[in-house]
């Protein structure tokens, strides 16, 4: 602003008759000296014609236009503020809307007549149903705690099974000092248990020949008939 500007409007507020001032003379060897209270409404008036000038000033500055890169650019943001607003309206709408039917029920409830009868019948089939529902929900925890637990101990099972499957590998790995004469006596027990085989099925043979060529009706006999039963115990080698 320039500053003669500032000093014509000094002088038109000194001049104008404004909150009861008198109009000053225009002959300065008459004037006479400006009372303190007048000097005070005085500098009132320039603080709040500045503070006009200022509102002015930043309402010209927010209507600025914006280029359409820019207001493409805002526009998502705009968007999505209005979306969260209407969400926030209607969570609103829906809770008043809730209090209001809650309410109406309760001022229902308090009648007497049939319909008050009948909806507090239904309110306590409701009442109930939830009862009867936290009930469900509280054994589905249990159950489900008791699940929980049992998957833990299996975990704790497998864990353990797992660590002695370690341990016998190892102790497959370390062989016995004594490992290859327990091996020679295995060898040599085998070889035995099939001679004695042998010779067990060779007189099976040989009892079955006994029996077929003397014509004998072991059935009869106790004895033979045992004997006659055990033949099979040992397969026949070819």
């Amino acid at each position: 602003m320039d500053p003669s500007d500032d000093v014509g409007s000094l002088n038109h507020i000194a001049m104008a008759p404004n909150d009861g001032l008198a109009p000053v003379p225009d002959d300065s060897a008459e004037q006479k000296e400006t009372p303190p209270t007048d000097m005070l409404r005085i500098k009132q008036q320039m603080s709040n014609q500045c503070f006009e000038m200022a509102v002015q000033l930043h309402a010209g500055k927010s209507k600025r236009t914006c280029s359409t890169s820019e207001a493409e650019r805002d526009l998502p943001d705009y968007i999505t503020e209005l979306e969260s607003v209407k969400t926030i309206h209607f969570n609103s709408t829906l809770a008043l809307h809730r209090m209001q039917m809650w309410h109406a029920i309760g001022e229902k409830l308090k009648q007497n007549d049939s319909e008050a009868d009948a909806l507090k019948a239904v309110s306590d089939r409701c009442m109930a149903l939830c009862s009867h529902i936290k009930q469900l929900q509280k054994e589905s925890r249990d159950l489900q705690d008791e699940i929980t637990e049992m998957q833990k101990k299996r975990l704790e099972m497998k864990r353990l099974t797992h660590e002695k499957m370690k341990e016998m590998e190892e102790l497959k790995r370390k062989e016995h000092p004594d490992t290859e004469k327990y091996k020679a006596a295995l060898e040599k027990g085998r070889a035995n248990l099939e001679k004695y085989k042998k010779m067990t099925v060779m007189t099976q043979n040989v009892l079955r020949g006994i029996f077929l060529a003397c014509k004998v009706n072991w059935l009869d006999d106790p004895k033979l008939r045992d004997i006659a039963m055990t033949l099979e115990e040992f397969p026949i080698s070819d």
